[in-house]
């Protein structure tokens, strides 16, 4: 036991994991946004309604989803492959 007898707290809770996995999904509902919009303007501009906004929306999704993938998956598991002794220090 540290600190008097509390338990050391982790630097994340479960205020700072809300906030993590929100900015996930803002950053992932923007992509789809703005590649949906461009979409929009190249139809508007070549007059292929709905081609450009379909594929701006599915390109939006896969890359959303791509991005959810590397920070949610494949960092954490890059750092828990590091360990605790490289790189910084976490309190």
């Amino acid at each position: 036991m540290v600190d008097g007898g509390r338990t050391p707290r982790r630097s994340s809770g479960a205020f700072g994991d809300a906030g993590r996995l929100s900015g996930y999904g803002i950053s992932w509902v923007l992509t789809v946004l703005i590649l949906t919009w461009i979409g929009l303007r190249l139809d508007e501009r070549f007059g292929t309604t709905p081609l450009f906004v379909l594929i701006g929306a599915l390109a939006g999704v896969g890359a959303g989803f791509y991005t959810l993938y590397v920070r949610a998956v494949v960092e954490p598991a890059n750092r828990k492959r590091e360990g605790p002794g490289s790189g910084e220090e976490h309190r």
